[in-house]
């Protein structure tokens, strides 16, 4: 028993030896530490190393080094691509505090407790304590900088386009891709970089956006598959500057195989602010000035491109008269949020409108993948049947009695139905039904005068 008790008396004084020495060791090591009066080794700025050094001299290390870097050279260089630009320390005006950034380079192992002074000498030593190279520079001139940097680079994205070689060559004009620089991102970029680094190179941060149509939406697209043409008088100016309008927005547009495309959608509402002007529209059979008028010219022209083309028609419209500038019963009228012209892409590959202006004519034209033997298709009219006006006649009590006045011209009314008709080697394949159009006639109105005139007597 005593034997036990001596052994475990013995290993008691061991381990208190073995702590007092441990103890003895750190406050050796703590007091090797604070023999010296200068900054702890491994201790950086940024990437200056000032380890050694008194506060004087890591001062006039950082202030030399920060002159030597920032005088007579760039000190950043902003990339996108191939391309940089240059800024330098004058262009922001760039400073540094060295004396501030000495004493905190001092302080590295020199406050908290015991242990915490230490650990933190012994980390500095054997792994470095780097601390940030705290930089002042004008927000707003680095920022006035980036954002002319950002107006050279920014760039909207546009679609590929189907250009014209010749009467019936087409050629594909590669998609733009756009671009838009992340200010936010790109700043805070450079700032976090500044405060490591006095010189350095980094990335603008560049958003991209790929546009709806690409060259490879159009690489089946190789000829004209139909095209049709109306007429319009230029000399109405507001009449001309609807169809201008119309006819702009349908240009350049893809439909791939199988999408719907509405007229309205893509034309838009038919308003002052988006440049229409007020010009003649059929409204309850009576011609009257309305927005957008001459819009349905657009839309018809195109409903003919499209039934050249064997295009389903989705929705379709006449007008409640006839209009003069495509064959009876080929119309297609559009009214804002109410009257739509749709049609789908009914083929196995893409098509490509094109809408163009040649002084007084207006231009569709469609194009797709061509056929070796495409067919023949034509609109041809069935059961032509007229209306005739009435005469309506009107007392006009303000009109002399027996006097006649035509208020009213009249016109006459049509009951026509449309097929499309397809040809392969001379022979009908298809007669398709199109509509049952009804123009209602409108009436003759003469105004009878019923005024009676009373005589004069002479006195």
């Amino acid at each position: 028993m005593q034997t036990v008790t001596s052994r475990s008396t013995n290993i008691l004084l061991f381990l208190i030896i073995i702590m007092l020495f441990c103890s003895v060791s750190m406050i050796a090591a703590n007091a090797a530490f604070m023999v010296t009066d200068e900054i702890y080794q491994g201790v950086t700025v940024g990437d200056i190393d000032v380890g050694g050094l008194s506060i004087t001299q890591a001062q006039q290390k950082i202030t030399s080094i920060f002159k030597e870097r920032t005088t007579k050279v760039a000190i950043i260089t902003a990339n996108y691509q191939e391309r940089n630009w240059s800024i330098s320390a004058q262009d922001i005006e760039l400073s540094i505090q060295a004396e501030k950034l000495a004493q905190q380079a001092y302080n590295v192992g020199r406050t908290g407790n015991v242990l915490e002074r230490l650990q933190e000498r012994y980390l500095a030593v054997h792994q470095g304590h780097q601390l940030p190279l705290t930089v002042y520079f004008s927000q707003e001139k680095m920022q006035n900088i980036l954002t002319g940097i950002a107006k050279q680079i920014e760039r909207p994205a546009q679609n590929a386009r189907l250009m014209l070689a010749g009467s019936s060559k087409v050629v594909i004009e590669p998609e733009v891709i756009g671009c838009k620089v992340d200010l936010n991102k790109t700043m805070a970029e450079a700032t976090t970089k500044l405060n490591n680094k006095i010189a350095f190179a980094f990335d603008i941060s560049v958003e991209e956006t790929a546009p709806a149509v690409l060259a490879k939406d159009l690489e089946h697209i190789d000829g004209l598959i139909a095209s049709y043409t109306t007429y319009f008088d230029p000399r109405d100016y507001n009449r001309t500057q609807n169809v201008l309008i119309a006819a702009k927005s349908i240009n350049a547009i893809l439909i791939k195989t199988g999408e719907v495309f509405s007229f309205n959608n893509v034309v838009g509402l038919r308003l002052a602010e988006y440049g229409f002007k007020e010009a003649p529209v059929y409204i309850n059979g009576m011609l009257v000035p309305d927005w957008g008028g001459g819009v349905c010219q657009v839309s018809s022209t195109l409903y003919n491109a499209v039934l050249l083309a064997d295009l389903n028609i989705e929705e379709r419209t006449a007008h409640f008269h006839p209009p003069t500038y495509v064959p009876i019963g080929q119309d297609a009228t559009v009214a804002d949020n109410q009257l739509d012209f749709r049609f789908k892409n009914s083929l196995p590959d893409n098509i490509y409108i094109v809408s163009e202006i040649f002084n007084n004519k207006l231009v569709v034209s469609i194009f797709g993948k061509t056929l070796n033997n495409p067919p023949v298709i034509y609109v041809t009219l069935a059961d032509k049947k007229v209306l005739e006006p009435t005469t309506q006649i009107k007392q006009d009590p303000n009109l002399e009695l027996g006097k006649q006045v035509v208020e009213v011209e009249g016109q006459k009314g049509f009951i026509v139905a449309t097929y499309r008709v397809k040809q392969i080697d001379d022979k009908i394949v298809k007669n398709e039904f199109l509509a049952s159009d009804e123009f209602p006639p409108i009436d003759r109105v003469i105004r009878v005068g019923t005024k009676v005139l009373t005589p004069q007597i002479n006195k």
